[in-house]
C-alpha cells in the first residue's frame, strides 16, 4: 500500500479504482458474451462510467493487481469475499497510503528550507528561515524568495525583475503553474510562453523533493 502513492498514483482512491474498474470489466464481459443483461443494472453501470475518468482508474487497477494478485481473487469471488476486499481496501490499504503521505511530508519539513534555496551549499534563503521557527511571518508569499517560487510562471520574469513592484499585486490561484515547476535559477527564468513544455517539471526544487522521497535525503542535494 505504501508503494501505491509513490509508484502509481499519489491521489489514488482504492474504493473508486476497484469499483470503476470492476464495472468496466463487467461491461466488457457482457459485450464479449453477448448475453442479455438486466436493464436497471446496465443503466446504473452506464451512469457511473460516464462520470469518471475510466482510463485512469483501469490503469491504476491493473498496476495494483500486478503487485497484489490476491486482490483479484477476492474481487471476482462471492459476496463475502468481495466484502472482505472492500474492508482491506478501506480499513487497511487506504489508511497505510495516508500514513505514507504523512511520513513523506513530515520528513521533508526540516529539509524544505534547504531545497528551496538555489545553491544551499553557498547561500541559504535570505532572510533565513530556521527549521525550529514556529512563526509564519516569513513563510509562503511573506518571503521574497519563496514568493518567486510560488509566483505563476507567466509572471515570474516580471516579478524577479522588480519584486517590490509586483509583491502583493500578482494573484496566485490553483489553475496557474507555479514557477518552481520550471527549470532555471531563479525558476522560470527562461520560460517561453509560446513553448510551455520547455523546462516543465524540471525545476531544481522538484528534483530535490523527488530524490528525498524516492531515493534518500542524502541524494537530494
Amino acid at each position: 500500500a505504501r508503494w501505491i502513492p509513490c509508484a502509481i498514483d499519489v491521489f489514488c482512491s482504492l474504493h473508486d479504482t476497484f469499483h470503476i474498474a470492476m464495472l468496466m470489466e463487467e461491461e466488457e464481459a457482457s459485450k464479449v458474451s453477448g448475453s442479455l443483461e438486466d436493464e436497471d443494472v446496465k443503466a446504473q453501470r452506464d451512469q457511473v462510467l460516464r462520470k469518471d475518468a475510466q482510463e485512469r482508474y483501469l490503469r491504476n487497477y491493473s498496476k495494483i493487481l500486478l503487485g497484489a494478485l490476491y486482490l483479484r481473487k477476492l474481487a471476482h469471488r462471492n459476496l463475502k469475499q468481495q466484502t472482505e476486499l472492500h474492508a482491506i481496501l478501506a480499513e487497511k490499504m487506504q489508511v497505510i497510503m495516508g500514513q505514507a503521505h504523512s511520513d513523506n511530508a513530515s520528513h521533508l519539513k526540516n529539509c524544505i528550507v534547504q531545497y528551496a534555496a538555489p545553491d544551499p551549499s553557498d547561500k541559504g534563503l535570505e532572510p533565513p528561515i530556521y527549521a525550529d521557527n514556529k512563526s509564519r511571518a516569513l513563510l509562503g508569499v511573506n518571503h521574497p524568495q519563496l514568493t518567486g517560487l510560488l509566483c505563476p510562471i507567466k509572471h515570474a520574469k516580471a516579478y524577479h525583475e522588480d519584486p517590490k513592484k509586483y509583491n502583493g499585486v500578482i494573484r496566485i490561484h490553483s489553475a496557474a503553474w507555479p514557477a518552481f515547476i520550471y527549470e532555471g535559477t531563479p525558476p522560470g527564468k527562461d520560460f517561453d510562453p509560446d513553448n510551455v513544455q520547455e523546462g516543465f517539471l524540471k525545476g531544481y526544487y522538484l528534483k530535490r523533493v523527488f530524490h528525498h522521497i524516492f531515493t534518500s535525503p542524502s541524494s537530494a542535494l
